[in-house]
């Protein structure tokens, strides 16, 4: 991939990259941190991502979510901050956008979709991860599996048993 690339890579998928930041992390300066050191990162190895394909931008915008993912893991490691998480309160991360026209159901709906956003940064690291990337980078179990380095089957067991995971914990929360 060539600097202009590059550049053009980030124009189009930096905000992109930069959200997916802000949900592995859960805090907005840690992920810009985090944004930062992924981007500068990639660009160290410009020479591996190839962004001539078809879909070689959008391939590239997965290469750097990976980078962004270990190094969020190897942060987490070396701080051992694994069991202490910032939910950001007051913004909608995951789900659609509020309306406004029915209050009382916006409200409800805005309470579930931040008790979702509690309940997956409470999940473990390799779950949370695999969960950030398949739902909200939108990637392929295979592009997940390159970029974590593990193979497809496990990619796709974490998905399932985080999905159980958060489904036990909404059930329950729903029957409070």
């Amino acid at each position: 991939m060539t600097q202009d690339q590059f550049e053009t890579l980030l124009a189009r998928h930096g905000n992109e990259i930069f959200g997916f930041c802000c949900h592995i992390t859960g805090n907005r300066n840690a992920a810009e941190d985090l944004y930062q050191d992924a981007v500068l990162k990639a660009f160290e190895l410009l020479g591996r991502i190839d962004g001539s394909s078809k879909n070689g931008l959008k391939s590239a915008r997965n290469y750097i979510i990976g980078i962004a993912v270990k190094l969020n893991s190897n942060l987490m490691r070396k701080k051992l901050l694994k069991d202490s998480f910032f939910v950001p309160n007051g913004e909608v991360l995951i789900g659609t956008a509020l309306d406004g026209s029915d209050i009382v159901r916006d409200t409800e709906r805005k309470y579930a979709h931040s008790k979702l956003r509690e309940i997956i940064a409470g999940l473990p690291e390799r779950l949370r991860s695999v969960v950030y990337m398949y739902y909200y980078a939108e990637m392929p179990v295979a592009d997940i599996s390159q970029q974590l380095d593990i193979p497809q089957g496990t990619v796709k067991s974490r998905l399932n048993k985080a999905r159980k995971e958060i489904k036990k914990k909404m059930e329950v929360f729903y029957n409070e």
